[in-house]
Protein backbone atom coordinates (compact mmCIF):
# COMPACT_ATOMS: atom_id res chain seq x y z
CA UNK A 1 0.00 0.00 0.00
CA UNK A 2 1.10 3.50 -0.48
CA UNK A 3 1.65 5.55 2.28
CA UNK A 4 -0.59 7.93 0.81
CA UNK A 5 -3.49 6.22 0.12
CA UNK A 6 -5.89 5.82 3.44
CA UNK A 7 -7.59 3.41 4.49
CA UNK A 8 -11.17 3.23 6.09
CA UNK A 9 -11.47 3.21 9.51
CA UNK A 10 -14.53 3.21 11.67
CA UNK A 11 -15.14 6.27 15.00
CA UNK A 12 -15.17 3.20 17.31
CA UNK A 13 -11.16 2.53 17.10
CA UNK A 14 -10.65 6.26 17.61
CA UNK A 15 -12.67 6.97 19.99
CA UNK A 16 -10.61 4.24 21.68
CA UNK A 17 -7.72 5.46 21.10
CA UNK A 18 -8.53 9.04 22.33
CA UNK A 19 -10.37 6.99 25.43
CA UNK A 20 -6.92 5.46 26.06
CA UNK A 21 -4.59 8.50 25.97
CA UNK A 22 -6.70 10.63 28.14
CA UNK A 23 -6.73 8.19 30.81
CA UNK A 24 -3.01 7.38 30.70
CA UNK A 25 -2.41 11.40 30.93
CA UNK A 26 -4.49 11.25 33.47
CA UNK A 27 -2.53 8.46 35.51
CA UNK A 28 0.83 10.54 34.71
CA UNK A 29 -0.46 13.37 36.50
CA UNK A 30 -0.47 11.33 39.95
CA UNK A 31 2.03 9.99 42.10
CA UNK A 32 3.76 6.77 40.97
CA UNK A 33 4.06 8.17 37.69
CA UNK A 34 4.66 12.02 36.30
CA UNK A 35 6.79 13.82 34.32
CA UNK A 36 9.24 11.22 32.07
CA UNK A 37 7.87 8.32 34.12
CA UNK A 38 4.12 8.92 33.55
CA UNK A 39 5.21 9.54 29.45
CA UNK A 40 7.02 6.05 29.30
CA UNK A 41 3.68 4.35 30.37
CA UNK A 42 1.60 6.53 28.13
CA UNK A 43 3.78 5.70 25.36
CA UNK A 44 3.59 2.05 25.47
CA UNK A 45 -0.28 2.23 26.21
CA UNK A 46 -0.51 3.81 22.93
CA UNK A 47 2.26 2.40 20.48
CA UNK A 48 0.23 -1.04 21.69
CA UNK A 49 -2.86 0.04 21.31
CA UNK A 50 -2.06 1.34 17.68
CA UNK A 51 -0.36 -1.98 16.89
CA UNK A 52 -3.18 -4.10 18.00
CA UNK A 53 -5.74 -2.36 16.23
CA UNK A 54 -3.83 -2.38 12.62
CA UNK A 55 -3.64 -6.07 12.77
CA UNK A 56 -0.74 -8.25 11.28
CA UNK A 57 2.18 -6.14 11.34
CA UNK A 58 5.19 -8.26 10.10
CA UNK A 59 8.93 -7.03 11.82
CA UNK A 60 6.94 -5.86 14.93
CA UNK A 61 7.85 -6.77 18.11
CA UNK A 62 7.71 -5.44 21.92
CA UNK A 63 11.26 -4.75 21.39
CA UNK A 64 10.55 -2.00 19.03
CA UNK A 65 7.43 -0.88 21.30
CA UNK A 66 9.64 -0.95 24.14
CA UNK A 67 12.21 1.58 22.26
CA UNK A 68 9.39 3.77 20.83
CA UNK A 69 8.06 4.27 24.75
CA UNK A 70 11.32 5.02 26.17
CA UNK A 71 11.58 7.88 23.43
CA UNK A 72 8.70 9.80 24.73
CA UNK A 73 11.09 10.04 27.92
CA UNK A 74 13.70 12.73 26.56
CA UNK A 75 10.55 14.95 26.04
CA UNK A 76 8.98 15.93 29.68
CA UNK A 77 8.07 19.13 29.63
CA UNK A 78 8.04 21.91 32.70
CA UNK A 79 4.62 23.39 33.15
CA UNK A 80 3.59 24.23 36.07
CA UNK A 81 3.30 27.96 35.64
CA UNK A 82 2.14 28.13 32.17
CA UNK A 83 -1.34 27.21 32.82
CA UNK A 84 -3.18 30.11 33.70
CA UNK A 85 -1.39 32.75 31.68
CA UNK A 86 -4.30 32.70 29.10
CA UNK A 87 -5.85 34.77 31.72
CA UNK A 88 -3.78 37.13 31.26
CA UNK A 89 -1.83 37.28 35.25
CA UNK A 90 1.12 35.95 36.32
CA UNK A 91 1.61 35.92 40.01
CA UNK A 92 4.81 35.99 41.79
CA UNK A 93 5.78 35.36 45.14
CA UNK A 94 8.12 37.96 46.72
CA UNK A 95 9.62 38.58 50.07
CA UNK A 96 6.60 41.26 50.65
CA UNK A 97 3.87 38.64 49.67
CA UNK A 98 2.39 37.87 46.44
CA UNK A 99 2.03 39.97 42.94
CA UNK A 100 0.41 39.84 40.48
CA UNK A 101 1.49 40.76 37.23
CA UNK A 102 -0.71 41.29 33.89
CA UNK A 103 0.48 39.94 30.49
CA UNK A 104 -1.00 39.23 27.38
CA UNK A 105 -3.14 36.19 27.18
CA UNK A 106 -2.04 35.69 23.78
CA UNK A 107 1.47 34.88 25.02
CA UNK A 108 0.35 32.39 26.94
CA UNK A 109 -1.65 30.78 24.17
CA UNK A 110 1.60 30.88 21.94
CA UNK A 111 3.90 29.33 25.06
CA UNK A 112 1.22 26.53 25.58
CA UNK A 113 1.39 25.92 21.33
CA UNK A 114 4.84 25.78 21.81
CA UNK A 115 5.26 23.32 24.98
CA UNK A 116 2.69 20.93 23.63
CA UNK A 117 4.74 21.09 20.21
CA UNK A 118 7.67 19.97 21.87
CA UNK A 119 6.06 17.06 24.19
CA UNK A 120 6.08 13.96 21.50
CA UNK A 121 9.27 14.66 19.28
CA UNK A 122 10.84 11.59 19.58
CA UNK A 123 8.16 9.44 20.50
CA UNK A 124 6.08 10.66 17.17
CA UNK A 125 8.97 10.27 14.81
CA UNK A 126 9.43 6.70 16.72
CA UNK A 127 5.65 5.93 15.97
CA UNK A 128 5.82 6.86 12.29
CA UNK A 129 9.33 4.49 12.25
CA UNK A 130 6.67 1.37 13.69
CA UNK A 131 4.67 1.41 10.71
CA UNK A 132 7.26 3.38 8.19
CA UNK A 133 8.06 -0.17 7.29
CA UNK A 134 12.06 1.35 6.87
CA UNK A 135 14.62 -0.18 8.92
CA UNK A 136 16.64 1.73 10.69
CA UNK A 137 20.79 1.43 11.44
CA UNK A 138 21.98 2.73 14.68
CA UNK A 139 23.01 6.24 12.93
CA UNK A 140 19.62 6.69 12.30
CA UNK A 141 18.35 6.68 16.19
CA UNK A 142 21.40 8.52 17.10
CA UNK A 143 21.19 11.28 14.65
CA UNK A 144 17.57 12.03 15.54
CA UNK A 145 18.57 12.27 19.09
CA UNK A 146 21.54 13.79 18.66
CA UNK A 147 19.88 16.74 16.25
CA UNK A 148 17.16 17.07 18.76
CA UNK A 149 19.46 17.33 21.70
CA UNK A 150 21.67 19.89 19.81
CA UNK A 151 19.57 21.84 18.87
CA UNK A 152 17.04 21.98 21.96
CA UNK A 153 19.88 22.31 24.27
CA UNK A 154 22.02 24.76 21.95
CA UNK A 155 18.44 27.24 21.93
CA UNK A 156 18.21 27.18 25.74
CA UNK A 157 21.99 28.66 25.70
CA UNK A 158 20.94 31.32 22.83
CA UNK A 159 17.67 32.20 21.03
CA UNK A 160 15.19 30.63 23.39
CA UNK A 161 16.04 33.72 25.62
CA UNK A 162 15.51 36.02 22.95
CA UNK A 163 12.29 34.67 21.96
CA UNK A 164 11.41 34.63 25.86
CA UNK A 165 11.67 38.39 25.91
CA UNK A 166 10.03 39.00 22.46
CA UNK A 167 6.93 37.30 23.59
CA UNK A 168 6.37 37.75 27.13
CA UNK A 169 9.21 40.65 28.53
CA UNK A 170 6.97 40.68 31.72
CA UNK A 171 8.67 37.25 32.54
CA UNK A 172 12.29 38.84 31.91
CA UNK A 173 12.04 41.54 34.04
CA UNK A 174 10.09 39.44 37.39
CA UNK A 175 12.90 37.06 36.98
CA UNK A 176 15.47 40.15 37.31
CA UNK A 177 13.17 41.32 40.41
CA UNK A 178 13.24 37.86 42.06
CA UNK A 179 17.17 38.02 41.17
CA UNK A 180 17.97 41.29 42.91
CA UNK A 181 15.68 40.42 45.71
CA UNK A 182 18.19 37.32 46.28
CA UNK A 183 21.03 39.26 45.86
CA UNK A 184 22.48 37.98 43.08
CA UNK A 185 23.89 40.37 40.98
CA UNK A 186 23.28 38.49 37.12
CA UNK A 187 20.95 39.39 34.27
CA UNK A 188 18.29 36.85 33.69
CA UNK A 189 20.51 35.36 30.86
CA UNK A 190 23.65 34.89 32.53
CA UNK A 191 21.81 33.77 35.69
CA UNK A 192 20.47 30.88 33.29
CA UNK A 193 24.20 30.04 32.36
CA UNK A 194 25.31 29.66 35.42
CA UNK A 195 22.76 27.62 36.51
CA UNK A 196 21.76 25.69 33.26
CA UNK A 197 18.77 23.89 33.38
CA UNK A 198 18.83 23.90 37.19
CA UNK A 199 15.20 23.73 37.66
CA UNK A 200 15.49 22.99 41.31
CA UNK A 201 17.72 26.16 41.68
CA UNK A 202 15.37 28.78 39.04
CA UNK A 203 12.47 27.33 41.89
CA UNK A 204 14.12 29.57 44.39
CA UNK A 205 13.92 32.72 43.06
CA UNK A 206 11.40 34.67 42.34
CA UNK A 207 10.19 34.44 38.63
CA UNK A 208 12.70 31.57 37.94
CA UNK A 209 10.36 28.73 38.01
CA UNK A 210 8.40 30.77 35.18
CA UNK A 211 11.32 31.95 33.31
CA UNK A 212 12.69 28.47 33.26
CA UNK A 213 9.37 26.79 32.09
CA UNK A 214 9.31 30.01 29.69
CA UNK A 215 12.98 29.03 27.95
CA UNK A 216 11.86 25.02 28.03
CA UNK A 217 8.66 25.77 26.13
CA UNK A 218 10.70 27.62 23.19
CA UNK A 219 13.51 25.65 22.89
CA UNK A 220 11.68 22.14 23.21
CA UNK A 221 9.56 23.10 20.70
CA UNK A 222 12.50 24.28 17.97
CA UNK A 223 14.14 20.92 18.90
CA UNK A 224 11.09 19.05 18.03
CA UNK A 225 10.69 20.30 14.78
CA UNK A 226 14.62 19.81 14.38
CA UNK A 227 14.15 16.40 14.89
CA UNK A 228 11.21 16.19 12.67
CA UNK A 229 13.31 17.57 9.89
CA UNK A 230 16.28 15.12 11.00
CA UNK A 231 13.71 12.03 10.31
CA UNK A 232 12.61 13.40 6.70
CA UNK A 233 15.98 15.12 5.51
CA UNK A 234 18.56 12.90 7.42
CA UNK A 235 17.19 9.30 6.93
CA UNK A 236 15.20 10.08 4.50
CA UNK A 237 11.64 8.41 6.51
CA UNK A 238 8.87 10.45 5.03
CA UNK A 239 5.79 8.48 7.14
CA UNK A 240 8.05 9.00 10.35
CA UNK A 241 8.44 12.44 10.00
CA UNK A 242 5.02 13.01 8.88
CA UNK A 243 3.36 11.20 12.26
CA UNK A 244 6.09 13.28 13.97
CA UNK A 245 4.58 16.49 13.07
CA UNK A 246 0.92 15.09 13.37
CA UNK A 247 1.74 13.93 17.27
CA UNK A 248 3.34 17.39 17.94
CA UNK A 249 0.90 19.71 15.93
CA UNK A 250 -1.80 17.09 17.85
CA UNK A 251 0.01 17.89 21.74
CA UNK A 252 0.27 21.18 20.81
CA UNK A 253 -3.25 22.30 19.50
CA UNK A 254 -5.03 19.59 22.54
CA UNK A 255 -2.67 21.15 25.34
CA UNK A 256 -3.68 24.29 24.35
CA UNK A 257 -7.23 24.06 24.22
CA UNK A 258 -7.54 22.04 26.95
CA UNK A 259 -5.98 24.73 28.56
CA UNK A 260 -9.66 26.45 28.50
CA UNK A 261 -10.67 24.88 32.32
CA UNK A 262 -7.61 27.11 34.02
CA UNK A 263 -9.53 29.60 32.07
CA UNK A 264 -12.67 29.02 33.15
CA UNK A 265 -11.43 27.93 36.75
CA UNK A 266 -9.22 30.82 37.36
CA UNK A 267 -12.47 33.29 36.64
CA UNK A 268 -11.67 34.20 32.91
CA UNK A 269 -9.47 36.99 32.24
CA UNK A 270 -7.75 38.85 34.60
CA UNK A 271 -9.69 36.86 36.92
CA UNK A 272 -12.49 39.48 36.41
CA UNK A 273 -15.32 37.95 34.87
CA UNK A 274 -16.32 35.30 37.34
CA UNK A 275 -16.76 32.02 35.86
CA UNK A 276 -16.63 28.77 37.80
CA UNK A 277 -16.20 25.14 37.02
CA UNK A 278 -19.08 23.21 38.75
CA UNK A 279 -18.09 20.72 41.62
CA UNK A 280 -15.89 17.38 40.99
CA UNK A 281 -15.04 19.41 38.19
CA UNK A 282 -11.01 20.06 38.99
CA UNK A 283 -9.26 21.94 36.57
CA UNK A 284 -5.74 20.49 36.39
CA UNK A 285 -7.11 16.74 36.28
CA UNK A 286 -9.72 17.62 33.21
CA UNK A 287 -6.98 19.57 31.23
CA UNK A 288 -4.61 16.73 31.94
CA UNK A 289 -7.27 14.14 30.78
CA UNK A 290 -8.60 15.88 28.08
CA UNK A 291 -4.78 16.99 26.46
CA UNK A 292 -4.57 12.95 26.16
CA UNK A 293 -7.71 12.59 24.50
CA UNK A 294 -7.83 15.27 21.86
CA UNK A 295 -4.57 14.47 20.90
CA UNK A 296 -4.83 10.80 21.44
CA UNK A 297 -7.67 10.92 18.86
CA UNK A 298 -6.07 12.98 16.80
CA UNK A 299 -2.59 10.35 16.54
CA UNK A 300 -4.45 7.91 16.40
CA UNK A 301 -7.17 8.81 13.16
CA UNK A 302 -4.04 10.11 11.49
CA UNK A 303 -1.97 6.27 11.98
CA UNK A 304 -4.64 4.19 11.97
CA UNK A 305 -6.07 5.97 8.19
CA UNK A 306 -2.46 6.46 6.85
CA UNK A 307 -0.08 3.38 7.85
CA UNK A 308 1.28 1.80 4.96
CA UNK A 309 0.70 -2.32 5.05
CA UNK A 310 4.43 -3.01 4.38
CA UNK A 311 6.60 -5.00 7.18
CA UNK A 312 7.92 -3.11 10.32
CA UNK A 313 11.48 -3.28 9.21
CA UNK A 314 13.33 -4.13 12.62
CA UNK A 315 16.51 -5.75 12.10
CA UNK A 316 19.14 -3.29 13.89
CA UNK A 317 18.59 -5.81 17.55
CA UNK A 318 18.40 -9.52 15.03
CA UNK A 319 22.32 -8.07 14.52
CA UNK A 320 23.62 -9.05 18.07
CA UNK A 321 25.05 -12.24 18.54
CA UNK A 322 22.18 -14.52 20.19
CA UNK A 323 23.31 -14.84 23.78
CA UNK A 324 23.68 -11.00 24.19
CA UNK A 325 20.40 -10.25 22.25
CA UNK A 326 18.70 -12.47 24.55
CA UNK A 327 19.81 -10.63 27.39
CA UNK A 328 19.14 -6.95 25.74
CA UNK A 329 16.02 -7.91 25.02
CA UNK A 330 14.82 -9.57 28.64
CA UNK A 331 16.29 -6.20 30.02
CA UNK A 332 14.71 -4.04 27.61
CA UNK A 333 11.02 -5.52 27.52
CA UNK A 334 10.44 -7.36 31.01
CA UNK A 335 12.98 -5.08 33.04
CA UNK A 336 12.32 -1.81 31.67
CA UNK A 337 8.90 -1.72 30.07
CA UNK A 338 6.65 -3.84 31.87
CA UNK A 339 9.00 -3.90 34.73
CA UNK A 340 9.42 -0.31 35.91
CA UNK A 341 5.90 0.70 34.23
CA UNK A 342 4.79 -1.98 36.60
CA UNK A 343 6.61 -2.04 40.14
CA UNK A 344 7.63 1.59 40.17
CA UNK A 345 3.63 2.97 40.62
CA UNK A 346 4.26 1.09 44.01
CA UNK A 347 7.50 2.24 45.21
CA UNK A 348 6.06 6.50 44.38
CA UNK A 349 2.61 5.70 45.89
CA UNK A 350 4.04 3.72 49.10
CA UNK A 351 6.97 5.33 49.45
CA UNK A 352 5.34 7.19 53.19
CA UNK A 353 5.36 4.20 54.41
CA UNK A 354 8.99 1.79 54.48
CA UNK A 355 7.81 -0.88 55.43
CA UNK A 356 4.41 -1.05 52.93
CA UNK A 357 6.83 0.20 50.13
CA UNK A 358 9.31 -2.22 50.39
CA UNK A 359 6.86 -5.27 50.97
CA UNK A 360 5.16 -3.77 47.82
CA UNK A 361 8.33 -3.42 45.76
CA UNK A 362 9.31 -7.14 46.32
CA UNK A 363 5.94 -8.43 45.22
CA UNK A 364 5.93 -6.64 42.13
CA UNK A 365 9.15 -7.74 41.56
CA UNK A 366 8.40 -11.08 42.25
CA UNK A 367 5.66 -11.08 40.11
CA UNK A 368 7.29 -9.76 36.89
CA UNK A 369 10.05 -12.09 37.46
CA UNK A 370 7.94 -15.41 37.64
CA UNK A 371 5.73 -14.24 34.65
CA UNK A 372 8.97 -13.73 33.16
CA UNK A 373 10.07 -17.33 33.85
CA UNK A 374 6.78 -19.12 33.40
CA UNK A 375 6.60 -17.88 29.72
CA UNK A 376 9.67 -18.11 28.81
CA UNK A 377 9.54 -21.54 27.08
CA UNK A 378 6.29 -20.82 25.43
CA UNK A 379 6.54 -17.01 24.32
CA UNK A 380 10.03 -16.39 24.48
CA UNK A 381 12.56 -14.60 26.72
CA UNK A 382 11.04 -11.26 25.15
CA UNK A 383 7.75 -12.35 24.38
CA UNK A 384 8.93 -12.68 20.91
CA UNK A 385 7.33 -15.72 20.33
CA UNK A 386 3.65 -14.36 20.77
CA UNK A 387 2.40 -13.09 17.48
CA UNK A 388 1.74 -8.69 17.81
CA UNK A 389 -1.60 -8.56 16.95
CA UNK A 390 -2.08 -10.59 20.04
CA UNK A 391 0.42 -9.57 22.22
CA UNK A 392 -0.43 -6.11 22.11
CA UNK A 393 -4.11 -6.27 22.93
CA UNK A 394 -3.41 -8.38 25.74
CA UNK A 395 -0.88 -6.59 27.09
CA UNK A 396 -2.61 -3.21 26.65
CA UNK A 397 -5.87 -4.05 28.70
CA UNK A 398 -3.25 -5.71 31.23
CA UNK A 399 -1.74 -2.36 32.00
CA UNK A 400 -5.42 -0.20 31.97
CA UNK A 401 -6.66 -2.38 34.31
CA UNK A 402 -3.49 -2.65 36.31
CA UNK A 403 -3.30 1.61 36.05
CA UNK A 404 -6.57 1.80 37.24
CA UNK A 405 -6.31 -0.84 40.10
CA UNK A 406 -3.49 0.96 41.65
CA UNK A 407 -4.83 4.48 40.47
CA UNK A 408 -7.65 4.09 42.86
CA UNK A 409 -6.74 2.06 45.64
CA UNK A 410 -3.19 2.14 46.42
CA UNK A 411 -2.00 5.04 48.23
CA UNK A 412 -0.63 6.14 51.69
CA UNK A 413 -2.55 9.12 51.25
CA UNK A 414 -6.20 9.33 50.10
CA UNK A 415 -6.84 6.81 47.30
CA UNK A 416 -8.97 8.51 44.49
CA UNK A 417 -11.95 5.66 44.92
CA UNK A 418 -12.39 8.48 48.05
CA UNK A 419 -12.96 10.89 45.70
CA UNK A 420 -14.43 8.29 42.46
CA UNK A 421 -17.48 10.44 41.69
CA UNK A 422 -15.31 13.88 40.62
CA UNK A 423 -15.72 14.09 36.68
CA UNK A 424 -12.02 13.38 36.00
CA UNK A 425 -12.14 9.90 37.88
CA UNK A 426 -15.47 8.60 36.51
CA UNK A 427 -13.85 9.15 32.90
CA UNK A 428 -10.88 7.46 33.79
CA UNK A 429 -13.14 4.60 35.02
CA UNK A 430 -14.86 4.84 31.46
CA UNK A 431 -11.59 4.96 29.79
CA UNK A 432 -10.46 1.80 31.36
CA UNK A 433 -14.07 0.01 30.64
CA UNK A 434 -13.87 0.66 27.18
CA UNK A 435 -10.54 0.11 26.21
CA UNK A 436 -10.31 -3.08 28.19
CA UNK A 437 -13.50 -4.82 26.49
CA UNK A 438 -11.99 -3.57 23.19
CA UNK A 439 -8.82 -4.83 23.56
CA UNK A 440 -10.06 -8.27 25.20
CA UNK A 441 -12.04 -8.36 21.63
CA UNK A 442 -9.33 -7.86 19.51
CA UNK A 443 -7.23 -10.47 21.30
CA UNK A 444 -10.28 -13.06 20.78
CA UNK A 445 -10.61 -12.09 17.01
CA UNK A 446 -6.67 -13.01 16.80
CA UNK A 447 -7.29 -17.07 16.87
CA UNK A 448 -7.00 -19.76 19.93
CA UNK A 449 -4.33 -19.50 22.67
CA UNK A 450 -3.01 -22.71 20.73
CA UNK A 451 -1.84 -20.28 17.84
CA UNK A 452 0.97 -18.63 20.53
CA UNK A 453 4.51 -19.70 20.08
CA UNK A 454 3.59 -19.18 15.78
CA UNK A 455 5.58 -16.33 14.33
Amino acid sequence: MSERKTVKIGFLPILLGALLTGFAWRVRGTGGWGAAWGLLNAGMLLTLYLLAVRGKRDGASLSLAALTAFSFMFTAPAWGTLLTQITGVMELDYAAGTQQVFVSPWSGVLLMLCMGFGIPALFGVMLGRCFSGKTWRLRDYAAVLIVFLVVAYGAKASVAHWLVKAAQPQTVEAFRAGLAESGIEKTPFAAYLAHFNAEGWAKKIPGGRHYYACVSAFSSALGSLAAILAARLIIKDRYAARIGLTACGAFAFAITLADLFFWFGSGGYHGEQGFALPNGWAAWSLWEYFTGFLAGGIITAVVLKTAPDVPAGEGLLQKLPEKPKTVFLYLLCWVGLIGLNAVRPLQRRLDENITVMIVGIVLGVAGVLAASLALRKKCGWALEKVPMPRLAPALCAAFVVYDTLVYLFISTDEPAIRSVTDLHNLLVLLSCAAVTAFCVRLYQKTGPREHWGAK
